[in-house]
Formats: C-alpha cells, sequence, structure tokens
C-alpha cells in the first residue's frame, strides 16, 4: 500500500492479482486456528474438499455475485484460478507440516 501511494510502478500480478493468490491460505489459516482452538485434537487437517469448497464460494460470491450488483467489482476468471491455487497451495504445505510433526513424534518415541 506504501508503495502505491508513493506511485512506484509495481508489476500487474502485485497490483492485480496478489491479494486473490494470498486470500484463500490466509482465510484457511484463520479457519484452521479456529477449529484447533475449539477442538480437542490439536492434529485436525482441513480437507482438500473443504478448501476448494471455500475457493467455490469466494469465487461465486467475488466473482459473479458482486460485479452484477456492484460497479466496484470486475469479474476475472483469473482470480478464480488464483483463489483454487491458493487453497491448494494450503492443503499442501497443511500435509507437509502435518508429515513433519509426524515423522517427529515418532523420532522422539
Amino acid at each position: 500500500m506504501a508503495l502505491i501511494k508513493l506511485a512506484v510502478e509495481l508489476p500487474e500480478f502485485f497490483t492485480s492479482h496478489l491479494n486473490d493468490l494470498l486470500c484463500m491460505p490466509i482465510v484457511l489459516s484463520i479457519c484452521l486456528f479456529i477449529i484447533r482452538s475449539f477442538s480437542r485434537n490439536k492434529g485436525i487437517k482441513i480437507s482438500l474438499f473443504s478448501a476448494c469448497s471455500l475457493a467455490a464460494l469466494y469465487s461465486v460470491y467475488f466473482e459473479l455475485y458482486l460485479p452484477n450488483n456492484s460497479t466496484r467489482y470486475t469479474s476475472d476468471v483469473i482470480d478464480v484460478i488464483l483463489y483454487f491455487s491458493g487453497a491448494f497451495a494450503f492443503w499442501l504445505v497443511q500435509g507437509m507440516e502435518a508429515a513433519k510433526e509426524s515423522s517427529a513424534i515418532k523420532k522422539a518415541a
């Protein structure tokens, strides 16, 4: 935001698409934190189906509903791809972290 206010020219990806790529990992991390806070199972993970369902919900809302009901929003297929890419990346990283924790527990035992 500061770079934009200073009129620094950034590539289009940073000004138009980075938020969409980072949206799902941030939202899913917050969801996972809340779920683990209320659950007795601290090793619980978000399934790929759940992550993709949330990406689909965001896609429908931000790329179909809002552009048809507000002039502030525009529909972009690239954003949909980035929502799903972010959700998939979150799911992969979550799986790698779970595998690391599992192997660390096995080594300690």
